[in-house]
């Protein structure tokens, strides 16, 4: 009998437009180069923009051990890819302005819901205990949360858990241990739905939860009795009756 379901985030509930995408990149670097510029940068917007880029591969080697780094670490190895040309003032009141000037432009651009994700968590809600389980990018959990207000779908999930704060990422076994906690349930009585096949689907699984993979027919679930493959959110009620025997009683 499943008594949770967790959620992955990205590409599971809330989506990122390439509009969005490209707005957020623009205003990031834009605005973190005119606090620099302020503090005697000699150098130029594309400098800083390179620089950004140069982060985003570092970042990439960091997530690939399933660490993490929140955005105060991710403003000091932009600081630090600048350095070479200039030395950044390591004043607390900048480097606080630098990472809200990080963070802050996804509010101005949001993400948008998943087709069907609004209406399922407010089907699902008050008959499972809901958990997020959310590998972060650029954008940290605080934030998040933020977007998620503004989306209408915070108060629907009990525990809320982001790779940003605990430093460790999806499919490392402890992020689902460590939510499985706050929820107050075992494992065999929980479920996660995600759309990557290795993170969320084989890491569930690891740590003896049901997996729900979400995406198109071309992403197969692996030939796991404790695996489900569903194209759309809507189809998880099904999906939940097959699992708990009471899927009828789950209004998508």
């Amino acid at each position: 009998m499943v008594e949770a379901i967790t959620f992955d985030l990205w590409g599971t509930l809330i989506r990122e437009t390439p509009e969005s995408a490209r707005k957020i990149k623009e205003a990031r670097t834009r605005n973190l180069y005119i606090l620099l510029q302020n503090q005697g940068y000699p150098g130029t917007l594309e400098e800083v923009e390179e620089a950004y880029e140069h982060v985003g591969g570092r970042l990439q080697a960091i997530w690939s051990r399933h660490e993490d780094v929140g955005p105060e670490g991710q403003v000091q190895l932009l600081l630090e890819t600048l350095d070479s040309a200039w030395k950044a003032p390591q004043d607390r009141m900048l480097l606080a302005n630098l990472e809200w000037a990080y963070v802050s432009p996804v509010l101005k651009a949001l993400p948008v819901l998943n087709p069907g994700a609004a209406e399922l968590l407010n089907g699902l809600r008050g008959q499972y205990r809901l958990g997020l389980i959310c590998n972060t990018g650029r954008t940290p959990g605080t934030m998040l949360k933020i977007v998620l207000q503004r989306l209408g779908i915070l108060d629907h999930f009990d525990v809320l858990t982001f790779s940003d704060v605990l430093g460790i990422r999806k499919p490392d076994p402890q992020i689902f241990h460590l939510t499985l906690e706050q929820l107050e349930v075992s494992a065999d009585r929980a479920l996660h739905v995600g759309d990557d096949p290795s993170t969320d689907v084989l890491g569930a699984r690891r740590v003896g939860m049901w997996a729900v993979l979400l995406g198109s027919p071309a992403i197969s679930a692996p030939e796991d009795e404790g695996v489900r493959a569903v194209q759309a959110l809507e189809e998880l009620p099904g999906v939940l009756g097959q699992v708990t025997g009471r899927g009828e009683q789950v209004q998508s």
